[in-house]
């Protein structure tokens, strides 16, 4: 339900502001129109079901980002469109910033055990991916049997799971017994195809596993996780590299226009994976030539989505470990893309020297990531995902702007500064040569 007091009523459809006290938010004076209907839709996509504790939670957390916007949620058309069923709903949704621009979270016994229970469904999606159980009902009815039948999968579990899914509104389940996927879905969740997102489901699965050790690794400092690059299965290294394609195809091109790429002709990007950013500012900047510089292994799998894009023509493939060899020379513009991160600071250091001495003088150096407050907690996002590093890594975290801006003028570059702030690791910090 959402959180505030005052239920509507004809009258107070779109009343003059005032405060209302919530259990989310506190007492606020809202002053600011609520937003349009059409920007709380995107935020439930299915404004007749019941309301989306979901849609309220991702819209809670967009508007935190948005410090100086105060939020009020009032009107019967714009509560219905982000919450659903006015029938479900219980009044105006407060969502104005605190000072510092966060909103507060009054926890109870309920909220924590809510938290700690979040994981139940993440994981019955995960193993439905795991089991390609997707692609199987993707535009076609199936039943327990024959599938079970076809894989030697356990009846009961299969008969469980699928239920599961069916109550989740993933799957539905016919009158005859046989499930198939919900039609909304169709595409999402098979292993190819361009809006698939089953890449990064599947490299979740692979984070539930190394996540499992994070009591270990915290109380004792040992890592059982750590893995060397080069001893990566072909299957695991193609699994992550298609999770980092879906994760920045939408966000590549949003990176691109937020730079002026008109004085650079050759860009460098420096573990560019499969090209998805490469292929973002080629396609912004008629100009621009590049370098793929990444694994072996993983150059290969660029090579076949650049190609597939009609885009080999601009790019060099240059295989390499960026820890260990040189950086190609000739280069005006060089982005390290969700690459800090993954080293300790020192190992940072010594990457920003070697960006250094590839560049062309004048040229510049770009940074994507999560970039800290100096208190390291906001972003939120990036605090958690230093957790995530905590697990995968040797070293990796996330660092403060200051860090990285003192690191990188350690390195030689100056007018180091923030071209773009985020709360999605798109912060961008360029400097130069």
């Amino acid at each position: 339900m959402c959180p505030a007091a005052v239920p509507h009523t004809e009258e107070n459809a779109n009343p003059t502001p005032a405060p209302i006290r919530t259990a989310r938010t506190g007492l606020h004076q809202s002053t600011q129109p609520e937003p349009p209907v059409e920007e709380l839709k995107r935020y439930n996509p299915n404004p007749a079901a019941p309301p989306s504790a979901t849609a309220m939670k991702v819209f809670i957390k967009r508007s935190r980002s948005q410090k100086d916007r105060v939020i009020m949620i009032r009107s019967k058309a714009g509560c219905q469109a982000l919450c659903g069923n006015l029938a479900h709903c219980c009044g105006p949704l407060d969502l104005t910033p605190k000072e510092d621009g966060i909103m507060s979270e009054t926890w109870t016994r309920e909220t924590i055990l809510e938290l700690c229970g979040a994981f139940l469904k993440p994981r019955i999606v995960i193993t439905a991916a795991q089991l390609n159980l997707f692609a199987e009902l993707d535009g076609r009815s199936r039943t327990v049997e024959d599938l079970c039948a076809e894989h030697g999968w356990s009846p009961r579990g299969l008969r469980i799971l699928l239920d599961a899914l069916t109550a989740m509104g993933l799957v539905v389940k016919g009158p005859d017994g046989a499930y198939t996927l919900e039609a909304s879905l169709s595409g999402m969740l098979i292993p190819d195809g361009d809006a698939s997102v089953l890449p990064m489901v599947l490299h979740r699965g692979s984070m539930w596993k190394i996540w499992s050790n994070l009591t270990e690794i915290v109380a004792t400092g040992n890592n059982p996780n750590l893995k060397d690059r080069d001893a990566r299965s072909d299957d695991e290294i193609d699994a992550f590299i298609g999770a980092m394609h879906v994760v920045g195809r939408a966000l590549a091109d949003t990176i691109a226009a937020s730079v002026d790429l008109s004085p650079f002709r050759r860009m460098l990007d420096v573990g560019g994976g499969s090209g998805t950013y490469v292929m973002a500012f080629l396609k912004r900047a008629p100009q621009l030539t590049a370098t793929i510089f990444d694994l072996p292994k993983v150059v290969e799998i660029a090579r076949r989505r650049i190609t597939d894009a009609g885009l080999i023509n601009r790019v060099t493939l240059a295989a390499g470990d960026y820890n260990t060899d040189p950086l190609p020379p000739g280069h005006d513009l060089v982005l390290l893309s969700a690459i800090i991160h993954i080293n300790s600071r020192e190992g940072n250091q010594a990457l920003f020297r070697k960006v250094y001495d590839c560049l062309e003088p004048g040229g510049a150096i770009l940074i994507r990531d999560h970039l800290m407050d100096p208190t390291r907690t906001r972003p939120v996002d990036g605090a958690i995902f230093a957790v995530n590093m905590l697990v995968a890594t040797r070293g990796g975290n996330t660092y403060t702007l200051e860090e990285t801006t003192a690191d990188l003028e350690s390195a030689g570059f100056h007018d180091v500064r923030l071209v773009r702030e985020g709360e999605r690791m798109d912060h961008l910090l360029m400097g130069i040569k």
